[in-house]
């Protein structure tokens, strides 16, 4: 719409200032910015240059840690639906479970990505965070199971689907203990 209403307007200014064939120089028409006052002076504007920074790369020591924090929520939530199908929860019980085990396995995806790890676990940590979205989906589905063999068959998918290898290989790396699930009950 607004360019019909400009070509209109350029249209109706050169059939008004167009038409006069008196020689000189062709009228303008002022333009919506223009002054009746005395010509304003021009403004410097300036904007501070753009400076993007990379993060610094997580030491080894800081990067264990930080690994065990990121992904200590995601296991805590694997966890707990483990036990939750073991001690033979309702299936609504286990859709909440599988919820939060979803929701878990999003963020700690997402942080992955983000930190600057030590190049040695680049690889693995790119590995984990694609193992956890190919997992999501099939979480995703627990969730919506309505009965529990439908919800075993999704678990059977999303395991199927684990960060197992990277996982144990980004502890190696790190110098971290091997998963132990005690440490997630």
């Amino acid at each position: 719409m607004r360019r019909v209403l400009v070509v209109a307007a350029v249209a109706g200014l050169w059939a008004v200032a167009g038409c006069g064939g008196g020689g000189g120089e062709a009228p303008v028409a002022a333009s919506p910015s223009s002054s009746a006052g005395p010509t304003a002076k021009p403004s410097v504007v300036r904007s501070a240059p753009v400076v993007t920074t990379t993060p610094a790369r997580l030491s080894v020591a800081a990067a264990g840690k930080r690994y065990l924090a990121v992904t200590r929520p995601y296991n805590v939530a694997l966890e707990r639906f483990e036990k939750a199908a073991n001690s033979g929860a309702s299936v609504s019980t286990l859709q909440a479970q599988a919820r939060a085990v979803a929701a878990a396995n999003l963020t700690e995806s997402r942080q992955l990505l983000l930190i600057a790890w030590p190049t040695k676990v680049n690889k693995q940590i790119r590995a984990l965070a694609k193992a956890d979205a190919a997992a999501r989906p099939h979480w995703l589905q627990v969730a919506a199971a309505d009965s529990l063999s439908d919800m075993a068959r999704h678990v059977k998918l999303a395991s199927a689907e684990s960060g197992k290898a990277p996982a144990a290989e980004i502890r190696r790396l790190l110098g971290l203990p091997k998963y132990d699930e005690k440490d997630y009950s």
